[in-house]
């Protein structure tokens, strides 16, 4: 049994688009835990929230699941998001730490990426000072 809640959560992803994330309801726990570098949520309706905001704030959002990796509570998540936004098609990816309970529900979702690079430095004048801060910080290598 658990293993189909997370063959349907991973394909749900895969899938993702404004009309099934309703379909969350049967797959994760009414006091679900989610976080990424934006939000730290609690409870089923925000999970869907986070959704629902993306599809409507980002053109054509896609999910692929590149890799994973499950124990006995946990799946390990790699994947890559697309989307269309600043005059062009826009790659972010990340990692999740999924955590399940008994019946392969899962209680928590975390979701780590980097904002900074995935987003921030795209935005114009935020993007080149984010630029010039990270030559500060890079090695010459000869």
């Amino acid at each position: 049994m658990k293993k189909n809640y997370i063959k349907k959560y991973l394909n749900l992803f895969a899938n993702l688009n404004k009309e099934n994330i309703k379909n969350f309801d049967n797959l994760v726990i009414n006091d679900v835990i989610f976080s990424d570098p934006f939000n730290n949520i609690k409870g089923l309706d925000n999970f869907k929230k986070i959704f629902y905001h993306m599809f409507d704030k980002v053109e054509d959002p896609k999910f692929s699941i590149v890799n994973y990796a499950q124990n006995k509570d946990h799946i390990f998540l790699k994947w890559k998001m697309t989307f269309y936004a600043f005059k062009g098609l826009q790659t972010i990816e990340g990692m999740s730490d999924i955590t399940l309970n008994k019946e392969g529900k899962v209680i928590s979702h975390l979701d780590y990426w980097d904002s900074s690079n995935g987003i921030f430095i795209k935005l114009p004048l935020l993007g080149f000072l984010y630029k010039i801060s990270l030559r500060m910080f890079k090695v010459k290598i000869n």
